[in-house]
């Protein structure tokens, strides 16, 4: 893969034996989409793909058009805080050293201190459908489990403030006598990683949970099943990525092609459509109706700036509604403007408070500075023209002429680079050739590629034993007849499958299992599982339980 992609790079990690513990890899046009989506990315762990049990775990990120895109990928052998130091600091590395500002993970120990360490300054969050999702387990036996979840939903939902939020876990604390749960006490002493009101400030571009992995997870099973192999996985690996490349394309087409009509005559509402992709536009319009629901009246003028409260219905699950009360300030003079909801901080979306007001003001128009140019159609992206390993840049003029340029800007830097004088007047002519051309990005330097295991390239790499995962271990649960009944009529191509495998070197009769595991699985009618070891290069080798 990187003898057809110059800027693929795969880092592996291997024991003292020389067999394979983490691979990581990052192709070019995901270092190169880093550049514009590395603000906010989703990192988990829970994807096993291999027949060697070992996690899959995706660094995702959203596109222009709200898609997740992957911008690295790893395989682990195991989830402590010395492996996720090592994949952190290779995935830092590849970016060229800028850490992300924001990431969100799962509630794991490990990878929070491992983000500690390698990532100090970017903003971690957990997710919060999983913490939502425990309180059934958590909470359900307490004799007023449906009042004490809606008061705990309607702290961490219905707050617009630090202070607002504390009281409001105190009161219900105490209402119903839950302070010494220790579940809920340590979910508040890590209050700033998981609920909203204390990540306002923070660019999340939509994205409070860890779905978005889940999503690509879920979006890999059509290409990868639980027996893959590592070679057959980075194969399916670059068809499902070549699958995204089509669908991101097939999105830019229409939405240069095709136009989503106004549901309204609000001026700013036509300024988004011409400029932000249709997926973007339709949250735009889902702010523009909201704007039905939402009542302004001014509170008070100092100098410039105008507050004004904002009061929306929301409709309530149950089908009740309720009013909610928001504060929006608006700097007239500067053109600022602010609301206690921060939909516009954390999603880069102006929301239906400041609409309203700026209907109220007769504002017909928004400076760029509330046009991101994260969510613009109009705008080149350089990572669209880099060319992969999976997709053919030839059907696309532009990235063919990029390709091209590329190629030839090496062939110069190989016979520049042994003359300090030459490399000089390269730089210098580059220089000029810029300056008459207008509206030109300027040049980014070359980036290291990551050459790994140099010292023992001439050794075989090994594959990896098989992880036992988190958790408890499989139960021998009894086996039912219908069951039993199915793995009869396949036991005779269940053995011709384990032992006889044509695809493999007879030179390496452990490695003909399919497993590095040094054992046999044999199914029979007594027990579920039956373990048969067999040593390796006559040393004797602990043997794992499997199932069937």
């Amino acid at each position: 893969m990187r003898k057809m992609n110059d800027g693929f790079i795969s880092v592996m990690d291997v024991d003292d034996e020389f067999r394979v513990r983490n691979v990581f890899w990052a192709d070019a046009r995901s270092r190169a989409a880093y550049e514009y989506f590395g603000d906010v990315i989703t990192f988990d762990t829970t994807y096993l793909t291999n027949r060697y049990g070992m996690p899959f775990a995706p660094f995702v990120g959203v596109n222009y058009h709200g898609q997740s895109i992957l911008l690295g990928a790893c395989l682990i052998s195991s989830e402590d805080t010395s492996t996720f130091v090592w994949l952190f600091e290779a995935w830092l590395e590849c970016m060229n050293g800028r850490a992300p500002q924001a990431i969100i993970t799962d509630q794991d120990r490990a990878m929070k201190n491992a983000i500690g360490i390698v990532f100090p300054d970017t903003k971690h969050r957990y997710c919060l459908w999983y913490i939502m999702q425990k309180l059934p387990e958590k909470l359900g036996s307490h004799s007023e489990y449906n009042g004490l979840k809606y008061a705990i939903q309607n702290a961490v939902y219905d707050t617009q403030s630090c202070e607002e939020f504390e009281e409001k876990w105190g009161q219900l604390m105490h209402q119903y006598d839950v302070t010494d749960n220790a579940w809920l006490q340590g979910l508040y002493t890590e209050r700033s990683f998981w609920v909203p009101v204390y990540l306002k400030g923070v660019f999340w571009a939509r994205m409070s949970t860890t779905q978005r992995s889940e999503s690509m997870n879920a979006f890999f099973d059509r290409f990868v099943r639980s027996g893959t192999t590592l070679k057959e996985f980075v194969d399916q690996f670059d068809n499902a990525l070549r699958k995204k490349v089509e669908t991101e394309t097939t999105t830019d087409f229409l939405s240069y092609n095709q136009t989503i009509p106004c549901v309204s005559p609000f001026k700013i509402e036509r300024q988004f459509q011409s400029l932000y992709t249709n997926a973007k536009f339709k949250e735009v319009q889902a702010e523009v109706w909201g704007m039905l629901l939402c009542n302004p009246s001014l509170v008070s003028t100092q100098g410039s700036i105008s507050t004004f409260d904002v009061f929306e219905e929301i409709s309530t699950p149950d089908g009740q509604s309720k009013i909610m009360k928001y504060k929006v300030y608006l700097n007239v003079e500067e053109f600022e403007v602010k609301c206690t909801c921060a939909l516009f901080e954390m999603r880069g979306i102006i929301c239906r408070h400041a609409f309203k007001v700026f209907q109220m003001k007769y504002i017909h128009a928004l400076p760029e500075k509330y046009v991101l140019e994260r969510w613009r159609k109009d705008k080149k992206r350089r990572y669209t023209l880099v060319k992969s390993c999976y997709d053919d840049c030839w059907v696309n003029a532009d990235a063919r002429r990029y390709d091209l340029v590329v190629k030839m800007c090496i062939r110069f830097a190989s016979r520049v680079s042994r003359n300090e004088e030459h490399v000089n007047a390269f730089f210098h002519f580059l220089d000029e050739f810029e300056q008459k051309l207008v509206g030109v990005e300027p040049m980014s330097c070359s980036t290291k590629v990551r050459e790994n295991v140099d010292a023992d390239k001439g050794k075989k790499v090994l594959s990896p034993l098989v992880v036992r995962g988190k958790g408890r271990p499989p139960t021998r649960r009894k086996v039912p007849m219908v069951e039993k009944a199915t793995g009869k009529r396949k036991k005779k191509q269940t053995y011709r499958k384990i032992f006889v495998d044509e695809s493999q070197s007879v030179d390496h009769p452990v490695s003909e299992l399919g497993t590095n595991v040094d054992e046999v699985v044999i199914p029979t009618q007594q027990s579920n599982v039956t373990q048969v070891t067999i040593p390796a290069n006559d040393e004797a080798t602990p043997s794992l339980p499997c199932e069937r």
